[in-house]
């Protein structure tokens, strides 16, 4: 079912409940209050704790400081990353644009985060996030009048309510460190289980057996007609082991077609299966050549331009090498009945005996220029994608090698590759592809299930508290940023204006008000606000217009 189709039947449902509850005053009944679509229920409950934790005020002031530094560190480099990013829009294909759920971090809407590791994240992060507040809040004496969830379906933000007054009233310094605690504390937290992830759960993950993982398997390809699925490991091929996704790569059949004989695992088991052994096409793109003649994807090219097709290599020097002035002969199998072997194989398609290749320079010059070279105009181009048996396959230790090497080489490198572990398909681990690998050394006792139920879970807390520390540091009002900012800001300026006051008192002139004072701030402070929300939305907008 399509994601936006669940959304809308979740957010009906959703209304419904609300309404409902409304004509039946339940939300009074458990002292929730209704605000458009979301729901907000406030209590006292948990102040005691936060009166306890926040009585180390030597403790939490140094915390306060430290996280005001980090919070102003973030801010500065977000924001240049959201400045860089808007400089590479000019270069980006409207079709590589960012879809605007992708710039949202709510789980089950964003497809990157998955629902259930997207919620334990989203809760921890908005939970310690809050009570930072509240402890800081106490550590300046200023009252907390109540704390409470927001849930739109799910929680989507908590909040402690500090005395507005008493904020307003109490010294710069208290007010940013209460405000930069927020995102402070979930870089804290980000970090913290950044460290247990990378040396207590990345290094106890180890391959069950060495082999190709299949990574995804063409429709109609032998592969899937015969029962390989995604995330099946080829361990062997006719008794000779695999040692990787190259051994795929390289092999070679007698002839295409042949019966070939394979041992896989999937799902923690191992089984032997035979299937039809040869080059099958992985991808046809619309509108050039194979896509012309009928090929479709799955299908085994036995034979082009009146040579057998042996292997991936031979198929790629064949095409290259064959001419496109005139249609050469080609040969492909199909999934059907063998009369011959008296089951279903792949058999001969006798609809599709020619091709007409193209120049790959003529195709690049008018799709890529870019990327074309002087070398292609002597090079011919059928517009396909293959692999043996149809399946994409990647080595064994595909996620250990990313969990183990995610901090190797250049720092920034090396930062974004943690973070882009979920479009790397490293993060969630669960399902068939998890029980191809299993924990090693001191947690080998975790069952294989709860080993990844913790890996997961560490680093979706991770990877959840430090997006919501990084954009709630950015200095954009309402956010924690945006107000830590402002009282810097007029730190700045009353430092300016007394300063302006001596020398204008020589002149006979008269300093700033704090009136105007207050003015420049929120004018600079609002100006901030929206560069940083253009800057956002261009990411979205920007490819599409450009």
């Amino acid at each position: 079912m399509d994601g936006y189709l669940i959304a809308l039947i979740v957010l009906v449902a959703w209304f419904a409940i609300l309404i409902l509850g409304h004509k039946l005053k339940f939300w009074e009944k458990i002292h929730c209050q209704l605000y458009g679509p979301f729901l907000m229920t406030k209590t006292k409950k948990g102040r005691d704790l936060i009166e306890r934790l926040a009585r180390r005020k030597g403790f939490w002031t140094v915390y306060g400081k430290i996280s005001v530094i980090v919070t102003i560190g973030s801010m500065v480099g977000l924001t240049a990353v959201l400045i860089w990013e808007a400089t590479l829009v000019f270069n980006l294909p409207a079709g590589s644009a960012p879809s605007p759920e992708m710039m949202l971090g709510i789980p089950g809407l964003n497809p990157i985060i998955p629902l259930w590791y997207g919620i334990l994240g989203l809760v921890v992060a908005i939970i310690i996030h809050e009570f930072a507040h509240g402890i800081l809040s106490r550590t300046a004496n200023i009252k907390v009048e109540s704390l409470g969830l927001i849930f739109l379906v799910f929680p989507m933000g908590a909040f402690v309510e500090p005395n507005e007054e008493e904020i307003k009233k109490t010294t710069r310094q208290n007010r940013a460190r209460l405000f930069a605690a927020g995102p402070g504390t979930n870089m804290l937290a980000a970090f913290i289980c950044l460290m247990v992830f990378l040396f207590i759960f990345a290094p106890a993950v180890k391959p069950v057996s060495p082999g190709a993982i299949v990574n995804g398997v063409a429709t109609g390809s032998p592969a899937e007609e015969f029962g390989i699925s995604a995330w099946s490991e080829i361990i062997s091929v006719n008794n000779v082991s695999i040692g990787g996704a190259d051994d795929i790569s390289n092999l070679s059949f007698v002839s295409p077609g042949e019966p070939v004989d394979l041992e896989i695992l999937y799902n923690g088991e191992f089984s032997n299966i035979q299937l039809p052994g040869g080059v099958a096409i992985y991808s046809v793109t619309e509108g050039l050549p194979a896509d012309l003649a009928g090929i479709e994807e799955g299908m085994i090219v036995a034979e082009l331009n009146d040579r057998s097709v042996h292997n991936y290599t031979e198929f790629v020097s064949i095409i290259t090498n064959s001419s496109h002035d005139s249609p050469v002969n080609i040969t492909v199998l199909r999934y059907g009945y063998d009369a011959t072997m008296g089951k279903n194989w792949f058999i001969e398609d006798d609809n599709i005996t020619n091709i007409s290749l193209i120049s790959k320079w003529d195709y690049y010059e008018r799709t890529d220029p870019g990327r074309n070279k002087e070398e292609y105009r002597n090079i011919s181009y059928m517009g396909v994608g293959s692999s043996a048996f149809g399946v994409s396959p990647v080595d064994s230790d595909i996620v250990s090698s990313v969990y183990n090497n995610a901090l190797s080489g250049d720092l920034v490198v090396s930062s974004f590759r943690l973070i882009a572990m979920p479009f790397l398909g490293a993060s969630p681990v669960e399902g068939a592809m998890a029980n191809l690998y299993e924990p090693t050394g001191a947690l080998a006792a975790l069952p294989n299930d709860v080993f990844w139920i913790l890996t997961n879970s560490i680093y979706w807390v991770f990877w959840i508290n430090l997006m919501l520390g990084l954009t709630n540091a950015l200095p954009a009002v309402p956010l924690d940023g945006g107000y830590v900012f402002r009282d810097l800001l007029k730190g700045l300026f009353e430092r300016i204006n007394s300063k302006r006051a001596k020398i204008a008192a020589l002149k006979g002139k008269k300093p700033y008000t704090e009136a105007e004072v207050d003015q420049y701030i929120s004018f600079i402070s609002l100006t901030l606000s929206f560069m940083v929300l253009f800057l956002i939305v261009w990411q979205l907008v920007g490819p599409r217009v450009v």
